[in-house]
């Protein structure tokens, strides 16, 4: 945001005098702080309460839908810190919870659920504007300041008020992968990125997940797009983040657990963006069990052995970032003491994400949570107890709270929530 500054003219008689009168002023404020500085030193402003973050910048949006969209954040950056490394032994508890973390109450009742915290809190936002589009400062630091490493899915289209309703979800021209790779939304990227550059803390950030499937418009096969668009559009989006020093995102390059259609074309490999643009791999895959016409009951092995050797061979850490089952058609829970059961004996697994959501279809409805039966409950607290499954922050967390000063502290108590 830029400020002008400016002074009306005077003469030279009234330059003169405010010249000699400014130089009176300096004197008197030098003798006042001399005998007593601690006052002095009281008119400054601690930082966190002299720039704060502006709830009211807009965000960011295409070029061709005529917003100006260069807000930047009007709070003072705080210390970087460094990527979310995986643990030497064991995975990070994760959950997706809506509507954390914009109302946090819910992620604090499902650790009291589950009898355990989580290190890791998932949500999702999409570009569309005004539909929960900016990035919300304050509510990472309310999660920051429980202990848990944000993780956002990030997604370029509009799912307007309920994503379970949409007739057509994947053909949405406006978000082609090409209207990313030409620089329409550049100056958005940006100012997400400005943006978590200066709150400084770890975000894991998942942008275009499931690209291998056909739901989305950003997928690789509809809305006119092609894999190699993606690989394009990933890279574009990361090297805009690296341009403004967002060195704090930990990348999430994540998969659906089968590819939609299952041509060579739309293998997982043809949208690998490279080495150097990825932190973690990830997948996501469900049981459905018998609750939509087109599923079965299945372990969460059918849907992840394979994805998961394909995803050891590119040597990342890996993230089970969407997870979950539902009552209908078999034991639910058997199949959570199965699953967790199964990610122990994955050593390159390192985080596991449960999707703890009711979601309404237009044909069909899923009941994700762990609590649809006391039998559920009471599996899924078993599954997660093992100290195997890591409930405390992670290190990259841990390390730049102890690194914050008591006004940086202060300060990320200040940020107030967009959402």
């Amino acid at each position: 945001m830029q400020h002008r500054h400016g002074r009306s003219p005077r003469d030279s008689a009234c330059a003169r005098y405010f010249s000699v009168t400014r130089w009176i002023t300096v004197a008197i404020a030098i003798a006042l702080c001399a005998g007593s500085l601690t006052g002095c030193l009281r008119l400054v402003k601690p930082r966190h309460e002299r720039l704060r973050a502006d709830p009211n910048v807009a965000p960011g949006v295409p070029v061709s839908q005529g917003s100006s969209a260069s807000a930047e954040p009007t709070f003072a950056p705080l210390p970087l810190a460094g990527k979310v490394l995986p643990p030497r032994k064991g995975a990070y508890l994760g959950v997706y919870t809506p509507p954390a973390p914009f109302d946090v109450r819910r992620l604090d009742a499902f650790e009291r659920q589950g009898r355990k915290g989580v290190s890791i809190a998932m949500w999702y936002q999409p570009w569309a504007r005004g539909n929960r589009s900016q990035f919300d400062a304050g509510a990472c630091a309310a999660i920051m300041r429980r202990g848990k490493v944000p993780l956002i899915t990030w997604e370029p289209w509009d799912p307007g008020s309920d994503a379970n309703q949409l007739h057509d979800a994947s053909t949405q021209p406006s978000f082609r992968l090409s209207r990313i790779i030409d620089g329409s939304y550049d100056s958005y990227i940006r100012t997400w990125a400005r943006s978590i550059r200066s709150l400084g803390g770890p975000v894991m950030l998942r942008p275009l997940h499931e690209m291998n499937g056909n739901w989305y418009p950003w997928g690789g096969t509809v809305n006119g797009n092609k894999p190699a668009e993606f690989r394009a559009a990933w890279r574009h989006i990361h090297d805009i983040f690296e341009n403004e020093g967002a060195t704090n995102v930990t990348w999430v390059w994540s998969i659906n657990h089968e590819s939609t259609p299952g041509t060579k074309a739309n293998a997982y490999a043809a949208y690998y963006p490279g080495d150097h643009y990825v932190d973690w791999t990830g997948i996501s895959g469900f049981n459905w069990g018998t609750t939509s016409p087109y599923s079965s009951w299945r372990t969460w092995s059918h849907w992840y052995a394979e994805p998961l050797a394909y995803l050891r061979t590119l040597h990342k850490p890996i993230c089970i970032a969407e997870f979950a089952s539902v009552e209908q058609g078999g034991d639910k829970a058997a199949w959570l003491r199965d699953a967790y059961a199964r990610m122990r004996a994955y050593p390159g697994v390192k985080a596991v994400v449960y999707y703890d959501s009711l979601e309404r279809g237009r044909i069909s409805t899923q009941d994700w949570r762990v609590a649809t039966s006391s039998a559920s409950l009471a599996s899924f607290r078993s599954a997660i107890k093992p100290t195997y499954f890591i409930s405390h922050p992670p290190a990259a967390l841990r390390r730049w709270m102890d690194s914050l000063t008591d006004a940086d502290t202060q300060q990320l108590t200040s940020f107030p929530s967009v959402y």
